[in-house]
C-alpha cells in the first residue's frame, strides 16, 4: 500500500477505534490545580506536558498559557490540528496572552500510540477503556516520577509500573466525573 494511502487508513483507523472526545472546560481548571499542588506542577519551569490525542488543543493551550511550560499535543486528525491552530490564532489577535507564550505551544500530527515520552512529566490522556491496552509499550517509554493523567476512565492492568495517587472526583448535574492521576515508578 503505497505511503500515501496507508497514512489516510491509519487516521480513519484511529478515529473509528478512538473518535475525538472533549474534556469539560469547566474541569480543566480543577485538573491543572491539583497537577500544581499535589504532583509539582511548576509555572515557568522546564517541565514538559503532552496530550495523547490532542483533539482541539483546550489542554495543552491551557497549560502553556496558564503555566507557561512547553506544551505539546499529538493529534492523528489534521482537521483537528488546524482548528487547534486557528483557535491560538483568535486567542494571539485577543493579545490577552504574551506572545512568547504561544511559542511553547507544539502540535505533532502522529499516533500516540508509536510515540516515546521519556521527555515528558505529564502526560495528559482521554481513552476509552478498550483502547488502553495498546498503551502499555508507550506508557513504559514514560520515566519515573512522572505524572499520567486519565480524563474520565481509570488506567486498568497497568499497576506494575503505575500507581493511583489521587481521583478527582466532580459532580456536572447528575453524574461524577473523576480524573485519575498516575505516577509512573
Amino acid at each position: 500500500m503505497p505511503a500515501m494511502k496507508k497514512s489516510r487508513f491509519l487516521e480513519i483507523s484511529s478515529q473509528l477505534d478512538l473518535p475525538f472526545l472533549e474534556t469539560n472546560r469547566e474541569l480543566i481548571q480543577k485538573i491543572f490545580e491539583t497537577l500544581n499542588l499535589s504532583f509539582r506542577l511548576t509555572k515557568n519551569s522546564n517541565q514538559r506536558f503532552i496530550d495523547l490525542g490532542s483533539g482541539n488543543g483546550q489542554i495543552l493551550i491551557f497549560c502553556a498559557l496558564n503555566y507557561c511550560i512547553k506544551s505539546f499535543g499529538i493529534e492523528i486528525n489534521l482537521d483537528l490540528i488546524k482548528e487547534a491552530k486557528m483557535y491560538i490564532k483568535l486567542l494571539k489577535k485577543q493579545k490577552m496572552y504574551q506572545r512568547k507564550l504561544f511559542r511553547k505551544i507544539k502540535f505533532i500530527h502522529g499516533d500516540f500510540y508509536e510515540i516515546d515520552m521519556r521527555d515528558f512529566d505529564f502526560i495528559y490522556i482521554y481513552s476509552l477503556p478498550t483502547m488502553q491496552k495498546y498503551l502499555k509499550h508507550a506508557f513504559l517509554t514514560v520515566k519515573n516520577k512522572s505524572i499520567i493523567i486519565s480524563y474520565k476512565y481509570p488506567l486498568n492492568g497497568f499497576e506494575s509500573f503505575l500507581k493511583l495517587e489521587y481521583e478527582l472526583r466532580s459532580e456536572f448535574i447528575d453524574q461524577i466525573i473523576s480524573t485519575f492521576f498516575y505516577e509512573k515508578y
